[in-house]
C-alpha cells in the first residue's frame, strides 16, 4: 500500500477510481479494491463528490441503464464509509478558483469538493490535480 495512502483517515475517491472499480478494469480494479478493502478494516472515511455520482449515472444512462443509476445512487448513499459531498457554495467558488487554472468543470469541483470536505489523501488518475493542491494525491499505478 503507498503511504499517503496508509496515514489517510480521510480519502477521497476520484471519479477515474471508481470508474475502473465499476467497470473491472483489469489494470486497476484490483488496486482500487485493495483500497477499499483497507479503508473498510481501517475505517477511513471514503470521501466522494456529488459530481462523480453525476458522472457516472450520465453514462449509465446513455447507455440506457437507468437501474445501474440507481444502484449507483445507493452506493453512494449507503455504503458504510462512504461520505458522499454535494457542491455547496463553498466548494463552488473554490472550484471557480481551480477552473481558472485549468481544470475543467467537472476537475474542479471534484478537487474543491476533497479540499473541503477535508480530504487528507486523494486518489486518482488525474496527475494535474498535484499542481492544484497540497493535499498528497496518489495515482492508481503508485498503489502497490
Amino acid at each position: 500500500m503507498n503511504r499517503s495512502l496508509e496515514k489517510s483517515r480521510v480519502l477521497f475517491l476520484d471519479t477515474g477510481t471508481i470508474v475502473s472499480l465499476l467497470q473491472m478494469n483489469p489494470d486497476y480494479y484490483p488496486v482500487v479494491s485493495s483500497v477499499l478493502d483497507y479503508a473498510y478494516e481501517n475505517n477511513v472515511t471514503l470521501l466522494v463528490s456529488s459530481v462523480t455520482l453525476f458522472e457516472i449515472s450520465r453514462r449509465a444512462y446513455a447507455a440506457n441503464e437507468g437501474v445501474l443509476a440507481r444502484q449507483y445512487r445507493e452506493f453512494f448513499e449507503h455504503s458504510r464509509n462512504v461520505k458522499s459531498c454535494e457542491v455547496t457554495g463553498e466548494i463552488a467558488v473554490k472550484a471557480a478558483e481551480l477552473a481558472a487554472k485549468g481544470l475543467s468543470t467537472e476537475e474542479s469541483l471534484r478537487l474543491a469538493t476533497a479540499f473541503v470536505c477535508g480530504a487528507d489523501c486523494i486518489l486518482s488518475d488525474s496527475p494535474r490535480f498535484r499542481d492544484m493542491t497540497d493535499i498528497p494525491v496518489v495515482m492508481l499505478d503508485e498503489v502497490e
